[in-house]
Order: structure tokens, then C-alpha cells, then sequence
């Protein structure tokens, strides 16, 4: 189940994860833009999937 588009909280939440897992040491892996694209379009989606596993929407 993806998260709505109405869904306001998402995005705040998506931009404060880069800068904290670079804060704590990681880094994007190297390379062109299209690299960095798709590493933050599956952080994304893996931040969505914590999302619906903390509200209990996984069931």
C-alpha cells in the first residue's frame, strides 16, 4: 500500500532523511546525477515502506 499523494507529512520527512544519514557518516554513492536519482528514488520507496510498518499498515 503506497502512501496518498494527500499525504502532507511524507515529504517533510523524505528531505530531513539525506541530510541526518549524512550527519551520521553516509554517503550517496558516487557518480552522475542519474546515479544519485535512482539510490534517493529507493530510499523513497524504503522510507515509505518504515512509514506504513510504523503506522500498522502492513497488514
Amino acid at each position: 500500500m503506497a502512501i496518498p499523494t494527500a499525504d502532507l507529512r511524507f515529504e517533510p520527512l523524505a528531505a530531513e532523511i539525506r541530510p541526518l544519514l549524512e550527519d551520521h557518516g553516509y554517503r550517496l554513492p558516487p557518480g552522475d546525477d542519474h546515479i544519485r536519482e535512482l539510490v534517493l528514488a529507493r530510499v523513497d520507496i524504503a522510507l515509505k515502506n518504515l512509514v506504513e510498518i510504523f503506522e500498522g499498515r502492513t497488514w
